[in-house]
C-alpha cells in the first residue's frame, strides 16, 4: 500500500532564502554572514500549515576551493534553520564544483542542475517518515539561477523563480 502522497517545497538557499554575494559583497562565509530574507520564514509557515515537507538544496562549491570549510557551511546552515524558525526538514548541500582542488571534488550527482540534492532529500524524508512519498508533480522547486530551473526539470518539479515566490505569488 502506498502512503501518504506530500508536496515538498525544495528551496535553493543563497538568493532565495538568505542573501547571497548580491546583497553581501561577498560569499557566505559563515553564520555571521546569514541574513535570512525578512518574508521567508511566513512563507515557510504557510507551506507547512498546508501540509508540505520543506527543503532546502544548496550548492557550496567554496569548500571544494578552498574557501570555506565544510565545519563553516554547516555552521551556516544550521544559522539558516534558526533564522528560518526550525521550519525545514533538513537543508543539504554540494561541497563540489568542477574548479576544486581535488579533481575527485570536480565531478558529482548532486550538484545543481544535476537532481542529487532532491532525490537525496527525498530518501532521508522517506527513511524519517515512513509510508510518505512525494511525488514530484506535487513538489515546487524555488531558486534564483538558471542551475536551480535546470535542477527542477531534472528531478521533474515545477519551478518559480525566488524573486516570485518571495513577493507571494504562488497557490497553497
Amino acid at each position: 500500500m502506498i502512503g501518504p502522497r506530500v508536496p515538498v517545497l525544495y528551496l535553493d538557499i543563497d538568493g532565495t532564502v538568505r542573501w547571497s554575494v548580491d546583497e553581501l559583497g561577498h560569499y557566505v562565509g559563515g553564520p555571521e554572514d546569514v541574513h535570512v530574507y525578512p518574508e521567508v520564514p511566513n512563507l515557510l509557515y504557510r507551506y507547512r500549515a498546508a501540509g508540505w515537507r520543506i527543503v532546502g538544496v544548496s550548492n557550496q562549491g567554496g569548500v571544494a576551493k578552498g574557501r570555506v570549510t565544510w565545519e563553516r557551511v554547516q555552521a551556516a546552515m544550521a544559522e539558516t534553520q534558526r533564522q528560518c524558525g526550525g521550519l525545514f526538514d533538513s537543508i543539504a548541500a554540494c561541497p563540489h564544483h568542477p574548479d576544486a582542488i581535488d579533481p575527485a571534488d570536480r565531478a558529482c550527482w548532486c550538484r545543481k542542475p544535476r537532481p542529487g540534492l532532491v532525490i537525496e532529500a527525498a530518501l532521508a524524508m522517506a527513511q524519517r517518515h515512513p509510508g510518505e512519498t512525494y511525488p514530484p508533480a506535487l513538489g515546487l522547486m524555488v531558486g534564483d539561477r538558471p542551475e536551480d530551473e535546470g535542477c527542477a526539470e531534472a528531478a521533474g518539479l515545477q519551478f518559480m523563480p525566488a524573486s516570485q515566490w518571495r513577493a507571494g505569488r504562488h497557490d497553497l
